[in-house]
């Protein structure tokens, strides 16, 4: 009988050492063994179990090394169909990472596997032989006669928080102790016991009459009408308690199984269906989209709508005539305080076939979300980057709402991009990508104008509702006559008249904590995170220091340590002193915050959205959060504190993202028949990124950017690749670069003669310290194809396999969102 073989992607893989590997599949096992099921394996000289993916049958006739066998299957169905196992050999050629990372990043947390490791006695030493040899390896005292296997992790403990390696070596050498591996779901399925009659109605009424109990007589005549129920169920509807049920089951009066249920989100309380009326335009671009959405072949188009043009109504459509079509469909969306509204509106319209994914989600619910996409109960996804890889049954459909926002670029390996993994999603189950956006991301401009997908433009707001005024408040001179709150003038008469007028107003900062930085006037002291190279930032409510890369928090400095001086100065705004000035500002009006200080907790967006939308607040003041999706009817006044906050980062896409915010933003104000007004702080009143958001002019604004990012030879206009090193010596990281380059330099003069491009750096990240690790990183400016990805893969896993860098991490980043 020939030997069955199969081709396995193992994890915890570096880079350098990622590759298949072929196991032989016992007998045992044939037909549980298929592509998508995770398996264990021994790997290694030490045949330490791993977790691994079957991605293929088969094996490789040039491997040279003894095949071993898988030890056991740990799926008793694939966790990943073919076109996922497909998608992630894909993002792992491309974006340079292990296969085992791409599959990780397509499953929910509940399904992965957490492995312990353990010492334990073997079955041949005694506890007389533990005793005696207690004496010469003192490790074994934590052993006893029912204590035989311990936890690394524990014995680490036990030990002093370091393991005794040479005691644990020798025992394992002489076969008093063994490591064993064990690998644990980190969430099961939830179940819930069901019953029903074990008999004929007649029958177990007849037994519960003998017995004289009214409660049993309840429990027969409910089970006689519902047929089956819960056990907790049936303890309500009788008051019968556990005792009674079981005593039933014993005598066979009922029946009694386990059966799996669902951890579902909490759901805001849903309004009815409405059966919406497109307006002429929003049927026009329908009408546009229709045929490609049902063409069968993979198909993309941008809808360019201003804000309040009434997209969502669009999508709906779409999503409607894609569930008549038999097939399901994905809506992303960037910020988790997006979610909460459009899941009423599509819980409202779609029902129960909606499912959630997002990472305030709990790992239960996350998971349960995933088994409902997953079997097809559930058509219509809506969640957040990650959502892209749903499992959805019979794809039709892909919209990513607010594409241009920076948060559909994943910073971790896999260092995807929500818009490409749709694409490549659309190709191959042949559906139809939307890409919709107020201020779409040049690089989707760009695409539609060379003609690569249609664009369909939504130019007026949904039922005739204009764009609001905006008027730019130029703050130079300000502090001068007096006005020393970040408040201007012009902002606070605008909020005085909107709320005489009985109305709301949203205001952004993008700045969470009480100011920016504290500094000592004397000799220039600013206090800095002890492991980055960032200063910290003042929070009023816990009166702390906090670095908002590491998340460190230390306590404020009454005096400063350099000189003494008592008389500290804090500089700068966050949202929490604009909460205190704002309160002193307008003492009798309710103010809501929202920013990552108080949307920490679960459900804390939603509440705070629903707050808001019951009149419960005058005011609500926020970060990137309050800028985009959200459509209150009260909200007539939006004002942008610091509109000049991120203008001039050390970016190229610094005036993208600006020009993105304010017209986002703006667009929040005025969103029914009463027009809005907008106020746009600035200190650069004649920048033309401000005027261009100012005017809500898109067209403008790209026709001048493309020019710049062709000047600068960045995307669209060419790709970039950042090659970055990591490491805790500054000097190694700069040293591995340094080698880096010399070696890319000597490929493309030699093997790579026609892949020739020049090579930027080493060049410090914007942050160099983080964590107390220094990052600096290779910059080149090439298109995609073959050969790049052949050049940088071999640098990668040479720099991987390398004596010379150890200690250095070193990745690769595609056209990243900051540098």
């Amino acid at each position: 009988m020939k030997q069955e073989v199969c081709r396995v992607a193992i994890s915890g893989a570096t880079y350098a050492f990622d590759k298949l590997y072929d196991y032989d599949i016992p007998p045992e096992l044939a037909g549980a063994v298929v592509p998508g099921v995770r398996v264990l394996i021994p790997f290694g000289r030490g045949d330490r179990t791993r977790e691994a993916i079957v991605v293929r049958m088969g094996c490789d006739p040039r491997a040279q090394y003894e095949r071993k066998c898988i030890l056991e299957v740990l799926d008793a169905e694939p966790v990943l169909d073919e076109h996922a196992l497909s998608l992630a050999a894909h993002l792992c050629s491309t974006l340079f990472c292990t296969f085992y990372d791409c599959a990780r990043a397509m499953l929910p947390a509940g399904l992965w596997f957490r492995k312990t490791e353990r010492y334990e006695l073997t079955k041949s030493t005694t506890e007389a032989m533990r005793q005696e040899l207690a004496a010469t390896y003192p490790v074994l005292q934590n052993f006893s006669k029912r204590k035989r296997a311990i936890a690394v992790k524990k014995l680490t403990e036990l030990c002093g928080g370091a393991l005794p390696e040479q005691q644990i070596h020798a025992l394992v050498q002489q076969h008093i102790l063994q490591q064993t591996s064990t690998f644990d779901r980190r969430m099961n399925d939830k179940t819930v016991t069901m019953h029903r009659l074990g008999m004929p109605y007649d029958d177990a009424m007849a037994m519960a009459e003998r017995g004289r109990s009214s409660v049993r007589m309840d429990i027969v005549s409910v089970l006689a009408q519902e047929g089956r129920m819960s056990r907790t169920d049936l303890k309500y509807m009788t008051g019968a308690s556990d005792s009674t049920i079981r005593a039933m089951v014993k005598n066979g009066m009922l029946a009694q199984w386990e059966e799996q249920t669902f951890r579902l989100p909490e759901q805001p309380e849903l309004s009815e269906r409405k059966e919406f009326v497109l307006s002429q335009a929003q049927q026009t671009v329908y009408n546009r989209m229709e045929p490609l959405l049902l063409s069968g072949h993979p198909e993309a188009a941008l809808l360019f709508g201003v804000t309040g043009s009434g997209k969502t109504q669009v999508y709906m459509r779409l999503i409607d005539r894609t569930l008549q079509a038999g097939k399901s469909a994905i809506v992303l969306v960037p910020e988790i305080g997006l979610t909460p509204q459009l899941i009423c509106k599509f819980m409202a319209q779609f029902g129960s076939c909606t499912a959630v994914l997002h990472s305030a989600l709990s790992v239960g619910e996350r998971y349960d979300s995933w088994k409902r996409i997953r079997s097809g109960e559930a058509r219509v996804i809506v969640g957040t980057r990650s959502a892209v890889f749903a499992p959805a049954q019979n794809l039709g459909l892909i919209i990513l709402d607010e594409e241009q926002d920076d948060a559909y670029k994943s910073e971790n390996s896999p260092r995807y991009h929500a818009r490409d993994v749709a694409k490549y999603r659309a190709m191959q189950e042949n559906a139809f990508v939307l890409l919709g956006s107020a201020t779409p991301a040049i690089e989707t401009f760009y695409g539609a104008e060379t003609g690569k997908y249609p664009v369909l433009h939504l130019r007026e707001r949904y039922s005739g509702a204009a764009l609001p005024r905006v008027t730019i408040a130029d703050m130079r001179g300000t502090i001068q006559q007096g006005y020393i709150s970040a408040i201007g003038p012009v902002l606070r008469q605008a909020m005085q008249r909107c709320f005489a007028e009985g109305h709301q107003c949203i205001l952004f900062l993008n700045r969470r904590g009480a100011a920016k930085q504290v500094t000592c006037p004397s000799c220039g002291w600013t206090p800095a995170c002890p492991s980055c190279s960032v200063s910290m930032t003042y929070h009023s409510v816990n009166h702390r220091l906090m670095c908002h890369y590491c998340g460190k928090s230390i306590p404020v400095r009454r005096t400063c340590p350099n000189c003494g001086s008592t008389h500290l100065k804090w500089e700068g705004t966050g949202t929490q002193r604009l909460e205190t000035e704002l309160q002193q500002m307008f003492p009798e009006r309710k103010i809501l915050r929202m920013d990552a200080d108080t949307t920490s907790t679960k459900g804390s967006h939603a509440k705070l959205l629903e707050a808001f939308a019951e009149d419960q607040a005058d005011i609500l003041l926020g970060t990137q959060m309050v800028t985009k999706g959200l459509d209150f009817d009260r909200v007539t006044l939006v004002g942008i504190v610091d509109a000049d906050q991120s203008l001039f980062a050390q970016d190229y896409r610094a005036r993208e993202r600006t020009f993105s915010l304010l017209t986002q933003v703006v667009g929040r104000a005025g969103r029914r028949q009463t027009q809005g007004q907008a106020i746009i702080q600035t200190y650069h009143p004649q920048d033309e990124v401000i005027l261009d958001a100012a005017r809500q002019d898109y067209e403008r604004f790209y026709e001048a950017e493309i020019e710049r990012r062709r000047m600068l030879q960045c995307p669209p206009i060419a790709q970039l690749v950042v090659l970055t090193a990591v490491g805790e010596r500054e000097r190694d990281v700069l040293a591995a670069l340094v080698a880096v380059k010399q070696r890319m330099e000597s490929l493309m003069a030699g093997a790579f003669s026609d892949f020739c491009y020049p090579i930027l750096g080493p060049a410090p990240a914007t942050v160099v310290r983080v964590q107390n690790r220094y990052r600096y990183h290779l910059t080149i400016r090439c298109p995609d194809n073959k050969r790049r990805r052949a050049l940088l893969d071999g640098i990668l896993r040479e720099a991987g396999a390398s004596r010379n860098f150890r200690g250095v991490t070193m990745y690769a980043d595609v056209n990243p969102m900051q540098i």
